[in-house]
């Protein structure tokens, strides 16, 4: 799953500092369900685009049941739906990979108001 930000406010560049995600540096974060990579295809002074992949690993999912014993039933590892609900694993990555940029902007908001 891949989420995209472009923002064409000048200077666009600011996106950057924004999200505390250097333009350009390629970065992984590792999840439990696998990895989260954050790039900037696009970098400009005009336009500027942030993309974060999601890279789901259903392998390493049963694995880490198999570690933990949490097994429902004898056949838990081959029915998983787990790698088709990216979208709560999407928030989990936003949560981690961002979070500096959403504790400053909660910080910014309590000054503000």
């Amino acid at each position: 799953m891949i989420l995209k930000i472009t923002t064409t406010h000048y200077p666009a560049t600011d996106l950057g500092f924004l999200l505390h995600k250097h333009p350009d540096r390629f970065q992984t974060f590792d999840l439990s369900v696998g990895q989260v990579h954050v790039f900037y295809p696009e970098k400009s002074e005009e336009k500027t685009t942030v993309c974060m992949a999601l890279d789901i690993d259903p392998i390493e999912m049963v694995r880490n049941i198999r570690k933990t014993g949490n097994e429902a039933f004898a056949l838990a590892h081959y029915v998983n739906d787990r790698p088709y609900v990216a979208s709560s694993f999407l928030c989990a990555a936003l949560s981690k990979v961002f979070s500096s940029a959403m504790t400053a902007m909660r910080h910014l908001r309590l000054r503000i108001m």
